[in-house]
């Protein structure tokens, strides 16, 4: 969430808020619709397995680069797969969101690289990650021919702004048989997520973590902060109960720990304490009135993603604010991936060796 101006509690306490700004509309979710190709790029039919053979695709991540290929003869319906990638950090499919581990069993996972991909009949392919435990990732690409056409506009981030490193292509244009891929990626199951940077919540479990933050102290959410922010302070109800009421109230500015600016409930939402993976969380629902950029909830991840507070029973200790993915929700992403001839194009014009 590199856009978020992140607002944890820390042993009942917060850190410092942001300046609270005017409430702003609430973002529809994004429409279950094909997104639009830079204009000029020409549809091309290829199945995603397909695009991974040969040199496969590659991904670029200002000066990183991810290369992900099929690397051998399938084994069965499974194809052995290899990622090189300049950042262990960076994978070809996760740099859209804010993940380093999937917990399961009450134990961090960190997610690593695919192992396999299995074709699929709709032309997608599932992604098997930890293979002794694996994460499945559903992924859909959609392949066009951009030769000819300037690289710069091709440089996009997961919301479909153009990257900085943009500026320094020039007029550069791709090369003919140059490919570029949009990606729809899904997970299979509900998986529940921890971000690259952890955060203590100061509570030793989900039970705690309610009773802690259901009288007093409030807990202030991760916002994204942008004009009309709208930045809330927490309170969960119904604290003796397995799910229960929260309700958000206007955070605060300018103190040191989180606080209220009111006693006046601005939204509600839900909680609920449940199993997911074998991991204890309690997962937080908001109505459409509550703009998931003002609970940590990023745009490209608002129709998969719901904000959970996750119990790790082993390596470091404590509830966590991490999310719950919901299995089939889409996650956009308006990041292109390249072929071999197209990849090549963009190194060069960005000075890579």
């Amino acid at each position: 969430m590199t856009r978020l101006k992140l607002v944890v509690s820390v042993l009942a306490l917060a850190s410092p808020l942001a300046v609270a700004q005017a409430p702003g509309t609430v973002v529809s979710p994004l429409p279950e619709v094909d997104v639009k190709p830079v204009a000029g790029a020409k549809p091309l039919s290829v199945a995603t397995i397909d695009a991974l053979k040969g040199e496969g695709l590659f991904y670029f991540s200002g000066a990183r680069m991810v290369q992900l290929r099929v690397s051998g003869a399938p084994q069965g319906e499974r194809y052995p797969l290899a990622e090189t990638t300049t950042d262990g950090a960076v994978g070809a499919f996760n740099a859209n969101i804010d993940v380093a581990h999937f917990v399961r069993d009450g134990e961090r996972r960190a997610i690593g690289q695919p192992n396999f991909a299995a074709a699929g009949s709709d032309g997608s392919v599932q992604l098997v990650y930890q293979s002794s435990s694996p994460l499945h990732l559903r992924v859909a690409l959609k392949g066009y021919d951009v030769s000819g056409l300037p690289i710069r506009d091709f440089l996009r981030t997961p919301e479909n702004y153009t990257k900085p490193e943009a500026a320094r292509v020039g007029e550069a244009k791709f090369p003919a048989g140059s490919v570029a891929y949009l990606s729809t990626v899904r997970f299979q199951d509900d998986v529940l997520m921890l971000p690259r940077k952890e955060s203590f919540t100061g509570a030793a479990s989900t039970r705690q973590m309610v009773a802690n933050f259901s009288r007093d102290n409030a807990y202030c959410l991760s916002y994204e902060d942008r004009n009309g922010a709208r930045p809330y302070a927490m309170l969960f109800r119904d604290p003796n109960a397995m799910r229960g009421r929260v309700q958000l109230y206007a955070a605060k500015a300018g103190t040191m720990f989180c606080a209220r600016a009111s006693d006046d409930a601005l939204a509600e939402g839900t909680w609920e304490e449940t199993t997911v993976g074998g991991t204890k969380a309690v997962v937080l629902s908001f109505g459409a009135n509550v703009d998931p950029l003002d609970t940590g909830v990023t745009d490209v991840e608002r129709e998969a993603a719901r904000i959970a507070f996750i119990e790790p029973r082993k390596g470091a200790p404590g509830v966590r604010p991490g999310k719950l993915y919901r299995a089939g929700a889409r996650i956009a992403d308006y990041q292109y991936r390249f072929n071999a001839a197209a990849a090549a194009a963009v190194r060069a014009a960005l000075g890579m060796p």
